[in-house]
């Protein structure tokens, strides 16, 4: 019999970032990764650290988005003095590109509101998009340059994670699908796996998109499902861009190494994880859009991903009401690796019982 102070099913991120915060209070942390750790959307996203380009209204999910995205530079620097492993927290900066004219109604609404909020950003004419960035569409109108949001490598970064709680003591089962829960009556006890039977005083549903299936086990209704979405990379040579580029139909992600992500679709289709002709078609057309220049660059590859989405596109953070024992971190839809740091925070103040650094009763699963 395997036995933990708490139980964390899924090796996402956002599992990785509640066990490496729960390892330096000393607690016995076993995680439960049904395939390999960071293989599902965690290792498979762009990596931007984007809640103004997203549009994030004002309220407490913004609050979470900000506080994590402070927390990246420290994290940085602690997962490469600890695990030799640098995740290329790189302060790119993204520039919301203009090219129509409802974009730019829509894009002095988000000026208007953020300056209001007192975030960073800048009204950019077409020069000044030029000059920065030669290759894009020469009739784009200006853009909005927000200097706050930046990237990361998000495979390296759920690597480093998982080695740094490994470190200090977090115990990780791959290839551990959970196929039951233990409980008595309503109380969570512990689950099933299939060769082990593993016991925990707290169990922490951390499945990214597979959430919803594995709380029907203990008879508990998580209203996620995926939304798959398409990705392609191409091969840039060298400083191709400076920022990421964003506009509403697709965006471009420029990593250190000269890959240029380009994302991404949004699409409701169970779990089919396969890329289509009309995803990528999609993709390259507004590519090609934004800089034409990139009809000429070179296909790497393109992949298909699941977002835990929820009905109001927010994350579920707690415990699950009618199961004693049972708590959840899941559903952050298009901001997992955004909400990773504080996520990782405020589980851990609340598995801990400590004082909530941020308010959660926003994110109850019964809200």
């Amino acid at each position: 019999m395997k036995t933990a102070d708490v139980l964390i099913i899924g090796g996402g991120i956002i599992g990785c970032s509640i066990a490496a915060e729960l390892s330096r209070a000393q607690v016995r942390v076993l995680m439960l990764e049904r395939d390999r750790i960071g293989c599902e959307a965690s290792g498979e996203a762009a990596g931007m650290l984007a809640p103004q380009a997203e549009d994030i209204p004002s309220g407490p999910f913004l609050d979470h988005c900000l506080k994590s995205r402070e927390m990246f530079g420290p994290l940085q620097e602690l997962l490469k003095e600890e695990t030799g492993i640098d995740i290329e927290y790189v302060r790119s900066g993204i520039l919301y590109l203009l090219l129509t004219e409802d974009d730019e109604f829509q894009g002095r609404r988000m000026f208007d509101e953020q300056r209001a909020r007192g975030l960073k950003v800048e009204r950019w004419d077409r020069q000044q998009v030029l000059e920065a960035q030669p290759q894009v569409t020469p009739t784009v109108r200006g853009a909005f340059y927000f200097p706050d949001d930046h990237q990361v490598q998000n495979a390296r970064m759920v690597r480093a994670l998982s080695i740094l709680g490994a470190r200090r003591g977090v115990q990780i089962m791959e290839g551990a699908p959970v196929t039951g829960f233990v409980q008595d009556k309503d109380r969570v006890l512990g689950v099933r796996s299939v060769a082990e039977t593993y016991y925990a005083g707290k169990v922490v549903i951390a499945a990214g998109a597979w959430s919803g299936g594995i709380g029907e086990l203990p008879g508990q209704q998580i209203p996620i499902q995926p939304a798959r979405g398409q990705l392609l990379s191409l091969e840039t040579r060298g400083d191709f861009f400076r920022h990421i580029l964003y506009t509403r139909e697709a965006y471009l992600v420029p990593r250190p190494n000269g890959e240029l992500i380009v994302g991404s679709t949004v699409e409701f289709a169970g779990f089919e994880k396969h890329v289509t002709v009309g995803g990528i078609e999609a993709l390259l057309a507004a590519a090609r859009r934004l800089v034409p220049a990139l009809g000429s660059r070179p296909i790497l590859k393109a992949w298909a991903g699941f977002r835990p989405w929820t009905p109001d596109e927010l994350p579920y953070l707690g415990d699950i009401p009618g199961s004693p024992g049972l708590y959840i971190a899941s559903g952050h839809y298009r901001n997992g690796i955004l909400l990773a740091p504080v996520t990782g925070q405020l589980m851990a103040e609340l598995l801990l019982e400590e004082q909530s650094s941020l308010p959660l009763d926003p994110f109850r699963l019964n809200r």
